[in-house]
């Protein structure tokens, strides 16, 4: 019997363990296939949510959307909170632009999907804009301007300016400026249209010239020779940092060309930051770090005019230094609060004028 048993006991085992065998893979293929079903659900979803995405409206309202130089259509989903950046990425990258991102603003119409939102990235809501160039500033102000405005790279118009085989190309057209070692003092300060997208350097060089050559060179400079324009313009150019006020001038100027006539210094501060290819803010921070270093710009160690022009004077300055005031004095001092300007004939009278400004 107990054999019997055993044999009986053995039998139920093995049925046991071929059932176990039988039920461990069909688990293992429900979670296998479970798994695959919500793979495919996944895909399902992201194809769905992906294809809503290309016709669903990413801009509720009007947007104007401004595009920095460091943009790209990689990271314009950061500007607008309805863009996601997976599928925006996706999207780029099999819509791919056939156009480059400029520098500017766009309006992006409100209810735009992201196709449309992409297409008028085309088009800036204006392409002309104003640009200002101030009296008093030199080449390395406007290339800074211009930077800051996103229409070029830094030095790009400082090395055109600079550069004489353009000098000589345009004296063809502008007489003037032939044998000039820059274009310093006829790149005239007014406010011209330029066109922000297609911005050229020799075009807005080229506005400049014909604005000097119809409000300065036609009016008051065609009856004169280089030599002397390029005289006038230089002492010019300081008369128009030394003082701001139209009516003084002429004074200025005299006293001024007086020295010059005298074998004197011109003591003109201004002078002494040009060389260092500074913009005018940079200058007042040094001025007094150069007062004294020997240069051919710096007045105050050396005789005569600097060697080029400093700034862009305007007409104003011009004509007040070609038709200058003669009068006895010899000094000016300026009151840096109110500007004021204090003239005397010695140089003792000039001492106490500086004792009663200080």
């Amino acid at each position: 019997m107990w054999t019997e048993f055993r044999k009986k006991n053995v039998n139920m085992t093995s049925e046991i363990s071929t059932e176990e065998a039988i039920k461990k893979p069909s688990s293992f293929f429900r979670i296998v296939k479970l798994f695959f079903w919500i793979i495919i659900l996944v895909f399902i979803y992201i194809y769905y949510s992906y294809s809503s995405f290309q016709s669903k409206i990413i801009v509720n309202n009007d947007l104007i959307l401004e595009v920095k130089a460091w943009d790209t259509f990689k990271n314009l989903w950061k500007k607008i909170d309805e863009l996601n950046n997976m599928y925006y990425n996706y999207y780029i990258k099999n819509h791919k632009p056939d156009f480059e991102l400029q520098v500017w603003s766009y309006k992006i119409n409100a209810w735009s999907n992201i196709e449309q939102t992409i297409e008028s990235l085309k088009t800036p809501i204006t392409s002309e804009i104003k640009l200002t160039i101030l009296e008093w500033w030199n080449i390395y102000d406007i290339d800074e301007y211009l930077n800051k405005k996103w229409l070029i790279n830094a030095w790009e118009y400082i090395d055109y300016v600079t550069n004489k085989e353009k000098i000589t190309a345009l004296s063809s057209f502008f007489s003037f400026i032939d044998n000039q070692i820059t274009l310093e003092w006829f790149l005239y300060p007014d406010t011209y249209n330029v066109d922000s997208v297609n911005f050229k350097i020799n075009s807005f060089v080229i506005k400049q010239l014909e604005t000097f050559e119809t409000k300065v060179y036609n009016k008051i400079l065609s009856e004169l020779d280089n030599q002397t324009i390029t005289d006038l313009i230089n002492l010019a150019s300081i008369v128009e940092k030394e003082e701001r006020n139209n009516d003084e001038k002429p004074t200025v100027a005299w006293i001024l060309k007086k020295r010059l006539n005298s074998n004197w210094m011109i003591w003109a501060d201004i002078t002494v930051c040009y060389p260092h290819k500074l913009t005018s803010e940079q200058c007042k921070m040094v001025i007094s770090k150069y007062i004294n270093e020997k240069s051919e710009y710096n007045t105050r160690t050396m005789f005569w005019l600097p060697k080029t022009p400093i700034w862009n004077p305007s007409y104003e300055t011009i004509n007040a230094t070609l038709n200058d005031k003669k009068t006895s004095y010899w000094f000016y001092l300026h009151d840096t609060k109110t500007w004021k300007i204090y003239y005397a004939e010695t140089n003792e009278e000039h001492e106490n004028n500086k004792k009663y400004m200080y």
